[in-house]
């Protein structure tokens, strides 16, 4: 399902306005510098609308249709960002401070570690989709260009490189199911002062999330870098080339809906996959015969009742094992 965490810089409106947060001499403080140059990289637009909540500096409840995500920015540095996605699952994700600092709300709804390591600034904004995005505001040539987040997956859940330079989170099936994709972590990005993008990437050390920022002597500071982890309003779900093979007849000649629902042991499933009908299931049963013709893996992806318009099933696509 799809709602996020993220790691960088990002911002996003609030219901209320937050006045700025200024000095004694009536300049801005260096938090509120921090979330305008932060902004200015993200934008505002997608920001949720936060408020306090015990354990954590601010959070965000999304509510569609009952469905409900929770995301939230911890008090410190020292904490980490936590979103939990409507099944329970409960995704965290590490800031990457060498030194505790307390957060502070600034701009449009972003919490700011102002000086959390070395000449870098750490900032969370929490979306309007449910996620979270983690920042980092890397101040000069002397701010460390490799970031380091740790991730707290679920039970069974792994990290799984994607073709975008991102990661998919799954949950690996303990019975004859798929496995499910619970969330993702967008590609990596980074821009600096200029808004030029700096080119950046992401490797995985066990559970450690690690984004190379490529910073050179034309580089304009500050830089503002930023992973994104989600667990929100989509479901993704991936069919190895045997399960493929295996349910291939009855995809094709059964009610192939009402099949892959069954096969969904998750919250929601029979909800999200029962709009699969008409054309659709034509379409479906086509892509599984390719697939299976071909050895390829098959990939679904639904959405969730209230967020998209119907047809539920979006289609079916081969990806790489």
């Amino acid at each position: 399902m799809t709602s996020g965490i993220v790691a960088t810089t990002v911002a996003g409106a609030l219901l209320m306005t937050i006045a700025p947060t200024a000095t004694a001499g009536g300049l801005p403080s260096q938090a509120e510098r921090t979330a305008r140059i932060i902004e200015g990289a993200t934008g505002t637009q997608d920001l949720a609308a936060a408020v306090p909540q015990n354990g954590a500096l601010t959070a965000s409840v999304t509510d569609e249709s009952g469905v409900t995500t929770t995301a939230r920015a911890p008090k410190s540095s020292a904490g980490e960002i936590e979103i939990t996605a409507p099944d329970g699952s409960v995704v965290g994700l590490s800031l990457p401070q060498s030194r505790t600092v307390e957060g502070s709300l600034a701009g449009a709804g972003t919490t700011v570690y102002t000086d959390a390591a070395a000449s870098t600034d750490i900032a969370v904004q929490l979306t309007a989709d449910g996620g979270a995005r983690a920042l980092t505001s890397l101040k000069d040539a002397n701010a460390p260009a490799q970031q380091r987040y740790e991730l707290n997956l679920p039970a069974g859940t792994q990290a799984v490189a994607n073709e975008t330079g991102g990661f998919d989170l799954v949950r690996r099936s303990d019975s004859d199911g798929p496995d499910v994709a619970i969330g993702a972590i967008d590609a990596p990005w980074a821009k600096d002062a200029n808004g030029k993008d700096v080119p950046t990437s992401y490797k995985l050390n066990g559970s450690t999330l690690i984004q190379d920022v490529e910073i050179n002597k034309d580089t304009a500071f500050p830089v503002v870098a930023d992973p994104k982890v989600s667990t929100g309003w989509f479901l993704y779900v991936k069919f190895s080339k045997s399960e493929v093979k295996k349910y291939e007849s009855k995809v094709k000649y059964a009610p192939g809906g009402a099949v892959l629902c069954g096969l969904l042991a998750i919250p929601l499933a029979s909800v999200a996959c029962g709009a699969i009908t008409g054309g659709s299931l034509t379409h479906l049963a086509g892509v599984w015969s390719s697939a299976a013709k071909y050895k390829k893996c098959v990939e679904m992806k639904f959405t969730l009742p209230g967020i998209t318009p119907i047809p539920t099933y979006i289609g079916a696509k081969n990806y790489k094992c």
